[in-house]
């Protein structure tokens, strides 16, 4: 990731962010890593269901 990768805003619940500072303390990364890391791994176990339906 860098500072040239683009931007949004993103509302979310209090609890939710407060779930997502203290997982990012806990991996030693930056919310915003986190979130990304997190999300990544979230499409990547959708990969085969996406690839499956792409199929038919």
């Amino acid at each position: 990731m860098s500072r040239t990768d683009p931007q949004f805003k993103l509302r979310v619940p209090a609890a939710l962010r407060l779930q997502i500072e203290q997982a990012a303390q806990a991996t030693r990364r930056s919310m915003n890593a986190e979130m990304v890391v997190r999300l990544e791994a979230s499409f990547a176990k959708e990969q085969p269901l996406q690839e499956k339906a792409h199929d038919q």
